[in-house]
Order: C-alpha cells, then structure tokens, then sequence
C-alpha cells in the first residue's frame, strides 16, 4: 500500500460528515457532527460507508506486507440502549438504530477520530449491515 495514491473519502451523511482512509494496517475513521449531537447516516449512507471500510479491510488483509491477526472473538460490547459500541484506544465508537430521525446512528465518545485494526473493521461492517437492514 506504500506506493499506491492514498484515497480518502469524506462526504456529509444525513447529519454530520465521515472521513475514511486507510492508514498503514489501519483505518482511520473520523466524524464530524457539525453542532448535531450525533452523526447520523441514511440506508444510502450506511451502504456506502459499508462498502468502503470492506473495500479498504480487504486490501489491508491482502496486503503482503500485513501481519494478520487471528479473530480473537468479538470485540464490541452491547450497551443497555440497544447499541453497540467498540473501545479502541480511549474512544468508544457507538452504532445504533436512531428511531427519532429513522437513520443509522455513529457516535464517538472521547476523540472523534480513530484508527481501527482490520478485525474491529469486519465486525462494524457486519453490525452496520445488521442495523442498515432495518431501515
């Protein structure tokens, strides 16, 4: 990945705006809430957003030069609300449905940015799946 052009994607979503880039084994998640208390993301929003952390996970793992890591077992934590959320790194990444706005709901506690290994990668893709087809 070293001599490839570094992509990063950053769009507004229905409340707030993502940035995604790999970053060496990693990827870099980063939202911005733009004075909303939460970043919230359509079923169109969602499936792009899932479609590229695939996307970037499948080239770190294919990576040569990757070390990979075995699945140690799932990482996130179901919290009373309904949510899920990951803590990497003294910042805790919630996702959930949000029923108010019917959207999908990503929020950050501590930095709003994050780098996640490939195996947290998976299994956020696999929980957006999860609640973007209960929209």
């Amino acid at each position: 990945m070293d001599n490839q052009e570094k992509r990063v994607f950053n769009w507004v979503v229905r409340q707030g705006n993502i940035i995604v880039f790999a970053d060496d084994d990693k990827i870099h998640l980063e939202i911005n809430k733009e004075n909303y208390p939460t970043c919230l993301l359509t079923k169109s929003d969602a499936g792009e957003v899932i479609n590229i952390l695939t996307n970037m996970a499948e080239d770190i793992w294919h990576n040569p030069d990757y070390t990979r890591e075995p699945y140690k077992g799932k990482q996130y934590i179901l919290d009373e609300d309904g949510k899920v959320y990951w803590d990497i790194s003294e910042t805790k990444i919630f996702v959930g449905l949000n029923d108010q706005h019917d959207a999908l709901e990503i929020d950050f506690q501590g930095s709003n940015v994050t780098k996640m290994p490939v195996n947290i990668c998976v299994e956020m893709v696999q929980i957006l799946t999860h609640f973007s087809n209960k929209l």
